[in-house]
Parts: C-alpha cells; structure tokens; sequence
C-alpha cells in the first residue's frame, strides 16, 4: 500500500509487535523488566512475582512494601491458549476493551498458534481497535487497527481466503477514508476491488466501488463516482453474502449522490428500489429497520413534501 512507512504492511516480528503494545493495560512486564516496581532501581539482579510473573522487584524488603498495590492486581499469569480462549469470550459478545485487556499477550498468540488461530487472533484485536476508534476517536486506535489489518491480509494471502481478504482491504480503506487520507485510500479499495473482481466475490467489489465512488464525489468528479456507485449497485444483488445488505447500503449511497447532482430522472424508480431492500432486510432480521425512516425520507424530499420528521437522517 502507498503512503507513510507507518502504513504499511508489517512482518510477524518482535519490533513490530512491540508497537501494538504500547499503551496496553497490560504492558507491566515490559515496564518492569529493567528496573524495579517499587524502588525504581536499575541495573541489579531482579527476581519476577512467583505468582504473576508480571512485576519483578530487587529484593525481599522492596516485594513486601510493595504489595499493599500489587495484590489488587496479582493473579496468577495465564497460559496462552487460557489467553486466547479470553480474547474469543471478549470478541464475539464485543467488548472490545476486554479484547485489547489482552494485547501485551498477542506476540506469544500469534508464535504459538496455527493459521487459523492467528487470523482469528489478528481479526479480534484489528476489529477491538476499529471498534474503539468509533466509540474513543482516539488516534492510536486508527494506526494499530491499519497494521493489524495489514498483517491479517499477508496472512490470509497465504490461506487463500480472498474474500476475507478483499473485506480487511475495504476496512483499513475505511479507516484511512475517515482520516481523510484519500489517496491512499483509493489505493486500498483499488487492491480491494482488483481481488473481488479477480476471484469472484461480489460483496467486495460492491465494498470496494462504494469507496471509491465515495472518494470521486468528494473530489470533485460526480460523473466517475455515480459511474462507481451504479456499479456497486449492480454488483450488491449478485453478492454471495447478505444480498439485503449490501443492496441497502449500495441504493442508499447512490440516492444521495443523484440527490446531489439533481438527477431526478434516474432517481425516481431507485426510491421503490430502496423501499422493497429495506423491508426485505427488515423480514429478515426481523427487526424494524433505521432505514425504513430513511425511505419516507427520500420519498418526502423526492416528492416535495414539507412535513419531514425531525428525527430523520439528513441526506
């Protein structure tokens, strides 16, 4: 991928990884390592917690003044597979803090594991990452969900599972989408759609063209993105994943971008389009949709009705 070294895919090595930990709530070992926990001395013999191995402190006297604090957090140190078997408890139900409680452990997750472990470990923490950048905006999330991602990719180039690969395109292109790195993120989406197309996954090149019709709009180009965003649209009903979906989000985006060039005439038979999607989805799921508020949106401002709700999302 172009753009800055700190971008870029990553090797599985132990520089590297050092990265993701910092900041770790469980960086103590690190920190520890060189000097002791409760005096601070350096460059004397250090002997480690028996019960955690997390702290280490220069002597006897040193240990017991400093367990009054250490005691809250002193649990005997887990096993890597006790580790990873945390982190799928923390995944799946989302908590995403949970996951990333565990990050200082991830180099020995991925030295020990198979591949198939190690995809689900880089997916868990690169998706705990993705998740605190909504939810914090914090920068530091944004960097290490990219070279999570990056990595993940590499990793499932050698499975060969390019579904999931053409996807973690599309997701670091998001990110890098949100931080307004255009031009490397056309270049993801790009590589992204290039694998969707090669190998026949829809669902991608649909992500993938959404993306970039997204960045052509911005830029200034309305006559490429509605070109890419027809394409989506097209692409999204053939998709081998949830066809209902992928059509909403593709009809959604394409309404809002002839909404902006004024493209009544092709706008109109998109709206029963929409309609008919977002129902599906509903039935579905069954679960009411947002987006069904959206279609009496769009069908509202189509046909110039005053009286839209004011809790409707504006286009």
């Amino acid at each position: 991928m172009k753009g800055g070294d700190d971008l870029s895919p990553s090797p599985l090595s132990p520089a590297t990884l050092e990265v993701f930990s910092k900041g770790s709530t469980h960086d103590s070992m690190a920190a520890s390592a060189g000097s002791c926990a409760h005096c601070g001395r350096q460059g004397v013999a250090l002997k480690r917690c028996m019960r955690c191995k997390e702290v280490s402190y220069c002597g006897a006297e040193c240990q017991k003044a400093g367990w009054k604090g250490h005691k809250k957090t002193c649990e005997p140190r887990k096993t890597v597979e006790e580790v990873w078997h945390e982190v799928r408890a923390c995944h799946f139900p989302g908590d995403w803090r949970g996951v990333l409680k565990w990050e200082g452990r991830m180099e020995e997750l991925l030295a020990e594991g198979t591949d198939a472990n190690n995809d689900f470990t880089l997916h868990a923490f690169s998706r705990a990452h993705q998740m605190g950048l909504k939810s914090t905006k914090g920068s530091v999330h944004a960097g290490r969900a990219i070279r999570l991602l990056e990595m993940r990719v590499e990793l499932l180039v050698k499975m060969e599972r390019f579904r999931d690969q053409g996807e973690a395109l599309c997701a670091v292109a998001d990110i890098l989408l949100a931080l307004d790195k255009m031009k490397e993120a056309a270049t993801t989406y790009t590589r992204a759609r290039d694998v969707g197309a090669a190998h026949g996954f829809f669902s991608v090149e649909s992500d993938a063209c959404l993306g970039l019709g997204t960045i052509a709009m911005n830029d200034g180009r309305p006559e490429e993105g509605l070109d890419l965003l027809r394409n989506a649209v097209a692409a999204a009903p053939l998709s081998e994943a949830d066809e209902g979906a992928y059509s909403v989000n593709a009809l959604r985006m394409l309404i809002d971008a002839l909404f902006a060039t004024n493209a009544i005439d092709e706008l109109e038979p998109l709206v029963p389009r929409f309609r008919e999607a977002v129902q599906a989805q509903s039935r579905r799921e069954g679960r009411f949709q947002p987006a069904e508020v959206r279609n009496f949106y769009i069908s509202a401002r189509l046909h110039e009705v005053p009286c839209i709700p004011s809790y409707c999302p504006a286009l």
